[in-house]
């Protein structure tokens, strides 16, 4: 079976390039090391191994699983073809051999010496072999995947030639002929039928003739046929026959010199012999009208014998080369070298991995799609060290601040010489105060041509986002101001967004993520159309004017928060002189709200050392000022709450809320209260519900290592000039500072009290608590929220139970 002389280079191209590929390749121990990453990769062996072995390839297979075997520390049992057991016997000795002069242990490699099914079937079940290889026919395949164990198998060839337009004829035909020949015809990515398009075929007909390929007719070809396939497979005494010797077993004479035996035919499937494998030098040829036409039929023929397996193509059009590999069903795929060769990794190219064991995927019933290599003999352990990954600290690139600064910030504007026409996004209040005539009279007077839409609703929705659009759109301006309190903010942030990016959408925007760098929806970039976007707000809560956060009403009436530093405004003017004329209600909710935002942001999962000076910054400055800017409204105290909100935002814009802001989200939507209210209320329940040291669950978050709510409260307390004996003393003394100041400001302290019918609240407990999870703010609570926990939360919340430690 075979030629002599080829299964000399087959044994010397097993043994150098296997070698020379894998020689450096790290296969024990640590592997691989990656410092920065914290991962360390080591490699175990997966064996003890056995492998089956065809008979056409008995010894060049043994070399390469052999030194794989070797390669990976793995022991190997190899079951060689009974036809050919012999030869293996002889290979694996030579290895063996190699090996232990080597220092490898005496029994690494194995061969058994009598084969026959039942000791094979035996070999396979043994429960010390962990792993099976299957290089041998459809049947002992089958059974290595029945047997329960771990397996890594090969297909059936049936490698389809493709010769187009643009081939260089005599490459291709010497190239066919010359793998078609090798170790005659054995290699199962050896070509099996040639499809030829119609204004090449006559031509290569006779390059082939010439080259020692005798094309049967009418009588020899049926003979040919009978003898090729008996039962639909291949007759075994066929393969790796010379066609000399075929011709003979089958009563045809053909001319001195045929070196492949060939037959034009039109079919594709069990009516022709000729489609199948045939793993000796037999081609059949088929005509194709174009390359459509031989692209299909090439991918009939894969299809029929060698799903997964090999194809080849010659071209010169590098698309051909595209749509051949999109459209062909193999996995080993060349083009304009000979299949036999080039698919076990030969000087064709390098870049081939060496190998005997070519796998057919899982189209072709296989766990292995590609050439089977010393990796897939390994098991590989993952260590993965804990690694702290960058973080962050992002704030708008300016910020203006003090009384009366709006005017002085507008400079910084006019000094911008692309900046010309100013839209100014606000609402019907803001015109009414007069707000809206001074900004506009301010950029002015330093040239800019100015429109005004105030249009802006409480809540702002995607019809009045879609209105303020349509006005940029006539417009065109290249800087926005946002004027007003958040929902002014919010919805200007948004309509730059669909302003510059009319296809977006606000579903996928606001689709909800767990790691900020990993989330679905890429949010587009901006500054395309509006270079600047600029906030100047006239309430002290929100903080939109320094955070990339926004919230946006959609057409089924759901809010939608929207998060993304890309959101983050250009320019904050933070000028309080915008807050004289605030209702004394609007200061109390808004002020609580920045009172809990840096509450929040200071005890997040994701507080670090740039964001924790802000937060307790914003809490001095909101704990001392807050009452008397409620009560006298001097200038000093509502510029220094003003701060203290827009410090806040600093703080937790970069180490975000928790589950406080996120029942507030649920209630105040549910029962129509002010948020600021509703932080209000629930704010010292939240704090005794994080404050244990032994929660039911901790938050997660890489640098968040053990339960710190209630030392962080603690410092908090201390911070504002609170006293206390230890971490509880000071938190319960925060929280009942917190409640007094929430009395001073008129607030209730309970949802009873803000008049909330008892039985519609404990009614939706459940659900407002599972919504409440579902919230963006939850995971970055420093206490892991359970919905049931939640529940009791917002049950004590409602009766406004008293707060002990």
């Amino acid at each position: 079976m075979g030629c002599f002389e080829d299964k000399v280079i087959k044994n010397g191209v097993a043994a150098e390039l296997t070698l020379a590929k894998y020689r450096d390749t790290k296969t024990a121990g640590i592997i691989e090391r990656d410092d920065v990453r914290k991962l360390t990769k080591i490699a175990v062996p997966n064996g003890p191994i056995a492998a089956i072995l065809p008979t056409t390839n008995p010894t060049s297979t043994v070399i390469t699983k052999a030194l794989f075997s070797l390669k990976t520390r793995n022991g190997m049992v190899f079951l060689p073809h009974p036809r050919a057991s012999n030869s293996t016997a002889a290979a694996v000795n030579v290895c063996l051999e190699a090996a232990v002069a080597a220092g490898a242990p005496e029994g690494i490699l194995q061969s058994v010496d009598h084969p026959n099914r039942e000791l094979s079937n035996y070999v396979m079940h043994h429960p010390d072999i962990r792993l099976l290889l299957a290089t041998g026919g459809p049947g002992m395949v089958k059974a290595c995947y029945e047997s329960g164990k771990p397996s890594l198998g090969v297909g059936s060839g049936n490698a389809s030639v493709i010769i187009d337009e643009t081939a260089n004829l005599h490459e291709a035909v010497g190239s066919i002929v010359q793998s078609k020949t090798f170790d005659n015809g054995v290699i199962c990515a050896s070509e099996q039928s040639v499809v030829i398009v119609d204004s090449q075929y006559d031509n290569a007909i006779q390059l082939f003739k010439q080259r020692g390929v005798t094309f049967l007719v009418g009588e020899d070809l049926q003979k040919l046929r009978d003898y090729l396939i008996i039962h639909g497979s291949i007759n075994p005494d066929v393969v790796g026959q010379s066609a000399a010797t075929i011709a003979s077993r089958i009563g045809i004479k053909v001319p001195q010199g045929t070196i492949v035996l060939a037959g034009e035919v039109t079919e594709v499937g069990p009516s022709e012999p000729l489609s199948y494998e045939k793993l000796s030098p037999i081609l059949s040829f088929y005509r194709a009208s174009n390359f459509e036409h031989a692209l299909d039929i090439g991918k009939r023929i894969v299809e029929f014998g060698g799903l997964g397996h090999s194809s080849v193509i010659y071209t010169k059009k590098q698309d051909r080369l595209d749509q051949f590999g999109l459209t062909m069903p193999a996995f080993h795929l060349m083009a304009n070298m000979p299949t036999a060769l080039g698919a076990i990794g030969t000087s064709f190219n390098f870049n081939v991995d060496p190998s005997l064991t070519l796998g057919v995927g899982t189209i072709g019933g296989s766990s292995l799609s590609g050439s089977l290599t010393p990796m897939h003999l390994l098991d590989i352990k993952t260590l993965a060290d804990k690694e702290e990954h960058m973080q962050w600290f992002k704030i708008p690139p300016k910020i203006y601040y003090n009384r009366n600064c709006m005017e002085d910030a507008f400079n910084d504007l006019k000094e911008d010489k692309d900046l010309h026409r100013a839209i100014i996004i606000t609402d019907r209040p803001m015109v009414d105060l007069g707000y809206v005539r001074r900004v506009t009279n301010a950029l002015e007077e330093r040239g800019f041509l100015v429109h005004v839409f105030d249009a802006i609703n409480p809540d702002p929705d995607m019809s009045c986002v879609r209105a303020g659009v349509r006005v940029c759109e006539s417009f065109k301006p290249d800087v926005m101001i946002c004027l007003g309190g958040g929902s002014p903010m919010d919805a200007g942030k948004f309509i730059r967004v669909q302003y510059e990016n009319p296809s977006i959408l606000l579903d996928d925007l606001s689709a909800r993520f767990i790691e900020l760098r990993l989330r679905t929806q890429h949010f587009p970039d901006s500054g395309s159309k509006i270079k600047k976007l600029v906030c100047i707000p006239t309430t002290s809560g929100t903080a939109s004017e320094v955070t990339p956060f926004s919230v946006i009403t959609d057409d089924d009436n759901h809010k939608l928060p929207l998060f993304s530093y890309k959101l983050t405004p250009d320019m904050a003017i933070i000028d309080s002189s915008f807050t004289d004329n605030l209702p004394k209600s609007l200061i109390a909710n808004a002020g609580v709200d920045a009172i809990t935002h840096a509450v929040e942001a200071y005890t997040s999962v994701a507080a670090n050392d740039f964001t924790a000076p802000y937060a307790l910054r914003a809490c001095k400055l909101l704990f001392d000022n807050l009452t008397t800017s409620y009560n006298l409204g001097t200038h000093e105290s509502r510029e220094k709450v003003h701060h203290g909100a827009s410090i806040a935002g600093l703080a937790f814009s970069n180490s975000f809320l928790g589950v406080c802001h996120s029942l507030s989200h649920k209630v105040g939507s549910r029962f129509h209260l002010p948020h600021g209210l509703c932080n209000a209320i629930l704010l010292p329940h939240v704090m005794l519900y994080n404050s244990s040291l032994n929660p039911t669950r901790m938050g997660i978050y890489p640098t968040y290592n053990t339960p710190k709510a209630l030392s962080q409260y603690a410092s908090i307390a201390k911070h504002i000039g609170l006293s206390g004996n230890n971490d509880i003393e000071l938190t319960q003394a925060l929280v009942d500072q917190f409640q007094t100041l929430c009395k001073d400001l008129n607030m209730p302290i309970s949802f009873h009290d803000a008049g909330i019918n008892e039985q519609k609240f404990i009614s939706e407990l459940r659900n407002i608590a599972e919504e409440s999870f579902d919230d963006q703010c939850t995971p970055s609570n420093p206490r892991f929220p359970i919905a049931k926990e939640l529940e009791e939360v917002l049950r004590n919340a409602y009766y406004g139970a008293t707060i002990k430690f």
